[in-house]
């Protein structure tokens, strides 16, 4: 018993602490992968803002251009074009301004009047309709913005400011910006940007943390010639995990708290006898001796009483004493008896063929005397057993009496059918000789206490002795149990108890060395038996 309790206080501290730490730890993960979604969310926010201007800065470009191309009756660069190209850029939220440009020569704009200006190469063409080219970063004399972007086609171009693409941040440290994607080169940034995060890029939306705990997002533009990118750094990404942990760990700590707390109340419940008793039942860890019944009128075993014993692995022996009223009082009685009615119709089957007259005792609690399945259950073990109702006898206790309007009726029943009922510890309790008047018994037992009283001759010797004048007087058998001396044996004989069980004859045994007994005691005997 105490390696099993060990076994459950152990399995319970760490079935417990598994409770608890999984839902804590499960909301800590939950809380880091909530953080990191918040991060993403606001991070997509911020690439589809860059997209979305730049998309608009393209549309704005290519109406602006094409209202122009269709208008184009001045003289190029001439008052009136600028004048011309100036209400085009007016009426466009991202333009700064419009110009006439032929290669790389910016003939004239909105923004540095007839004034020619080489730009030098673009930084990026791209095969679409019209050819559109870009310039990045270049600077306009007189103008006292630091650098400009333009985008040409057809002859136009428009000048805007790459800040109004890339001015979405949402939080100080946070960068954004976007890059070309057939030559992964940045086109304008804000912030401290790592070329190295466009390596990352595997042309659809993509999250990472960088080697400086910075947590980013790519996003390709809906042409795919350029993609957006946007960075947190590790602080804001912390504080969307710190958030969520605040609101999931005390959730996961009730949690787990919880669950820890109903697996120590199912180890607590597990070391209960209740328990204990339940899983021995379902593991039928129960199982028979027989202690012998002796005729002491003639020294023959006539039968045996079956004991039931409950020897768990790898623990000591429990008591019946202990575990018979522990099962009476959690209900499990019923259970007990009927793997005992199991047990012994499985032991006697030999015992029976060769012994036909002989019989077995089997104890009836209150619940079973009371139980609608009581005969069922007999009638299944004369089955099994190849038994005659003759060989089993019921032993009832007193308290199993005590309510005769149902056991009275149980007990008529079966004694109709053949079976033979004992009273069982007769004259232990307070209502032994209501009992008598009540019920039709065959047997009665006389109680170990009284069979010792014999040694000391004592008071209670004379109450052994009424008993027995009382059973002869109903017309009763009796049994003596505890039966340990000579002495005991040769008073209760004298006295006309017909049958006795005690160590004075055997100590309980298996079935099969209850059948060697029998048959050495049978064959010493010269007087058949008196068959109870």
């Amino acid at each position: 018993m105490v390696k099993r309790r060990t076994k459950i206080m152990v399995m319970a501290c760490v079935g417990a602490w598994l409770a608890f730490s999984l839902p804590v730890g499960a909301s800590i993960y939950l809380a880091w992968v909530q953080g990191h979604k918040e991060a993403n969310g606001l991070l997509a926010l911020a690439t589809r803002g860059v997209l979305n201007r730049s998309a608009v800065l393209r549309f704005q470009a290519n109406a602006a251009i094409d209202q122009l191309v269709a208008e184009d009756y001045e003289v190029p660069c001439s008052e009136a074009d600028l004048e011309r190209m100036r209400a085009v850029a007016a009426v466009s939220s991202y333009l700064q301004g419009v110009g006439r440009i032929r290669v790389n020569l910016l003939e004239c704009s909105t923004l540095g009047g007839s004034e020619a200006i080489d730009i030098g190469a673009p930084d990026r063409n791209y095969p679409l309709p019209g050819m559109p080219r870009f310039w990045d970063a270049i600077k306009l004399p007189q103008n006292p913005a630091p650098m400009f972007s333009v985008f040409s086609r057809a002859g136009y171009a428009v000048i805007y400011l790459p800040e109004l693409v890339s001015d979405v941040a949402a939080f100080p440290g946070m960068a954004v910006g976007q890059f070309s994607v057939s030559d992964q080169k940045i086109i304008q940034s804000m912030g401290e940007v790592d070329e190295d995060w466009i390596q990352q890029f595997k042309g659809v939306e993509t999250f990472f943390e960088d080697d400086q705990g910075r947590w980013v997002s790519i996003k390709p533009s809906d042409l795919g010639t350029t993609a957006a990118f946007a960075a947190m750094p590790r602080e804001q990404v912390r504080s969307y995990v710190d958030g969520a942990a605040a609101r999931m760990i005390p959730v996961g700590v009730i949690i787990g708290a919880l669950l820890a707390l109903v697996v120590l109340l199912r180890a607590r419940y597990q070391l209960s006898f209740k328990a204990r008793l339940r899983e021995a039942l379902r593991r039928k860890e129960f199982h028979m001796v027989y202690q012998p019944v002796m005729d002491l009128r003639t020294n023959r075993c006539v039968g045996a009483e079956a004991l039931i014993r409950w020897s768990p692995p790898d623990e000591p022996p429990v008591s019946p004493a202990v575990f018979i009223p522990e099962a009476e009082s959690h209900g499990l009685i019923k259970q007990v008896t009927a793997q005992v009615m199991e047990m012994v119709a499985r032991d006697s089957v030999a015992l029976l063929t060769a012994y036909p007259d002989t019989h077995i005792a089997i104890n009836f609690s209150a619940e079973d005397l009371h139980s609608p399945q009581m005969e069922g259950q007999l009638a299944t073990l004369l089955q099994h057993a190849g038994a005659q109702s003759r060989n089993i006898l019921i032993e009832a206790t007193e308290r199993g009496l005590m309510q005769p309007d149902k056991a009275k009726g149980r007990l008529v029943s079966v004694r109709a059918q053949g079976f033979k009922v004992a009273i069982d510890d007769f004259g232990t309790g307070s209502s032994s000789l209501s009992y008598l008047a009540t019920y039709d018994l065959d047997l009665l037992k006389i109680d170990k206490m009284f069979v010792d009283s014999f040694e000391q001759n004592s008071s209670t010797s004379k109450v052994a002795l009424h008993i027995i004048e009382i059973a002869r007087t109903l017309g009763l058998e009796m049994i003596a149990e505890g039966v340990e001396t000579e002495r005991q044996r040769d008073t209760l004989r004298a006295a006309g108890v017909q049958y006795a069980q005690g160590w004075l004859f055997a100590r309980p045994m298996s079935m099969g060395d209850l059948m060697g007994f029998m048959r050495a005691s049978n064959d010493v005997a010269s007087v058949a038996p008196e068959i109870i």
